[in-house]
């Protein structure tokens, strides 16, 4: 089996940065990165990004520099500031590994990387087993961690639940884990279809009650007519989720319920708004870090 080789970017940023740069990684479609906390400094952290080299030339990556320079508004030039390094992908595998542990989330949700054995003193948790594969969310992402949180409060028992970009699969499990009987999963990458659908195969042994579906969200509710459902999970970036709210409200039943993620507590305002125009009632907002997560119902007779 032929093996692929990556490049490992590190580089320095200020705490407070990490949130910002993992919206910009999301936006970007990198998911293979991790946060170091620098044992000597509490107020920094090293972020390590892998990238694969196929996909990533030398005009690639001087690009990719630049826009963190601009993110951070940083002036480098004085010392070396972006640290690469090419792995192999077996070294990659063993790289990404070490910096994943079991994760609380909320007060009966953990996430268990699957090479991980389980604690006993976890037993009476929900566990969620993920493999990172290409990793489009492990659950410690803020705006994954609200919408778990908000999950665990929720009766999903003979529910039908639509996961709008899925990525790993993390909330299609959770809803499931919770008692629901149909849950469909949409996303517009393949690897995170196919990731959806290990991690689904991982914590039941079979991929009973779950559809998958490859393509745009707007594209595919047209193409497959899927409606009536009773929950809606949209854990992407807020600027996609703008143009995806009327048809979020025509694929809810009456009642239904939406969760919305990946939202910058800047871009809340303007996300409540354009719900409130297509007769989405606000239930909720919980904030953590600088993400908000918001709830939103469809009434039985809208005004």
């Amino acid at each position: 089996m032929e093996t692929k080789d990556w490049y490992k970017l590190t580089f320095p940023i200020e705490s407070d940065s990490e949130e910002i740069i993992i919206w910009k990684l999301n936006e970007l479609g990198i998911f293979s990165f991790s946060f170091e906390y620098l044992i000597k400094n509490e107020n920094k952290k090293e972020v390590n990004i892998w990238l694969p080299t196929d996909d990533w030339d030398e005009s690639s990556r001087s690009s990719f520099e630049k826009i963190i320079i601009k993110l951070l508004n940083i002036n480098p030039h004085k010392n070396k500031f972006f640290d690469w390094s090419i792995i192999t992908e077996e070294d990659w595998l063993t790289s990404w590994k070490k910096y994943w542990a079991p994760e609380l989330v909320g007060k009966h949700f953990l996430i268990l990387p699957c090479w991980i054995n389980l604690n006993k003193k976890f037993k009476d948790k929900q566990i969620i087993k993920i493999d990172p594969g290409a990793a489009f969310g492990t659950g410690s992402h803020p705006s994954t961690y609200l919408c778990l949180e908000k999950m665990e409060n929720i009766f999903f028992s003979h529910k039908k639940v639509l996961d709008i970009g899925s990525g790993s699969g993390i909330l299609s499990v959770a809803a499931k884990l919770r008692g629901a009987k149909e849950v469909c999963a949409v996303d517009n990458d393949y690897l995170a279809i196919n990731s959806t659908k290990s991690n689904f195969q991982l914590n039941f042994g079979n991929l009973n009650n779950l559809s998958t579906y490859l393509g745009s969200f707007n594209e595919v509710i047209l193409k497959n007519q899927l409606e009536q459902f009773d929950f809606v999970l949209c854990n992407i970036l807020a600027e996609v989720i703008k143009g995806m709210i009327p048809n979020i409200y025509k694929c809810l039943r009456n009642n239904g319920e939406v969760i919305f993620s990946g939202i910058l507590n800047s871009q809340k305002d303007e996300i409540i708004k354009i719900l409130i125009q297509n007769d989405l009632k606000l239930l909720d907002v919980s904030t953590r870090k600088d993400w908000a997560c918001i709830s939103a119902q469809k009434a039985s007779n809208p005004t």
